[in-house]
């Protein structure tokens, strides 16, 4: 066994790629490697882990000052977005899977040439529940949130960076009104109408 250099323990991605030799040749189906899940968000990252930060030891005051003022609203809009996501590709998968299941019901129907009445309001009742969905995805609710959020994560990341390399409106200004100015760029993205 060999000794590890590092006392951190190893990230999922580095378990996954070590756990099955032909990993990198089988991967996971297109239609699988996206499915929602049913409970919770997804995992959130930093816009930059604390170990990338500690790589620049001159910027730590900024990473200090972000942390404190655009890194909430940044992890919100990034929460509310994974949410929306989710939402939608639940919604879409239920559709799919309830047409599907729908569809062989009626299959079985014809086959047994309407004698069996239970499948037919089996299949009634599949449909009546899948019409609500079917509008709500129609509605278009979920994705707009999920454009929208993600749309502010954005910006806000974007704005990280912007104010890490003193470019823009905050080139040539001291620190604190750099930081006026972040939380005033903070303010208007909050607050900002996202068109569809």
């Amino acid at each position: 066994m060999t000794a590890r250099t590092s006392d951190r323990a190893p990230s999922s991605a580095e378990r996954r790629e070590r756990s099955h030799p032909f990993r990198k040749l089988i991967r996971k189906p297109a239609l699988t490697r996206q499915l929602p899940q049913l409970w919770g968000v997804p995992q959130q990252w930093p816009i930059l882990s604390e170990e990338e930060q500690r790589r620049f030891p001159g910027l730590q005051d900024d990473f200090r000052v972000l942390k404190a003022e655009l890194e909430g609203p940044f992890l919100e809009f990034d929460r509310e977005a994974l949410a929306g996501q989710n939402r939608f590709r639940l919604v879409n998968l239920l559709l799919i899977a309830g047409g599907a299941v729908a569809t062989a019901l009626g299959a079985v129907q014809a086959a047994a040439h309407g004698g069996k009445f239970w499948i037919g309001i089996a299949e009634a009742a599949l449909a009546g529940l899948l019409a609500p969905l079917a509008i709500a995805a129609r509605g278009g609710k979920a994705h707009r949130a999920y454009f929208t959020n993600r749309l502010k994560a954005e910006r806000l990341r974007s704005e990280y960076f912007v104010f890490l390399a003193r470019a823009g409106e905050y080139h040539g200004t001291s620190d604190e009104q750099r930081v006026n100015v972040l939380r005033g760029r903070i303010a208007a993205i909050e607050d900002a109408e996202v068109g569809s």
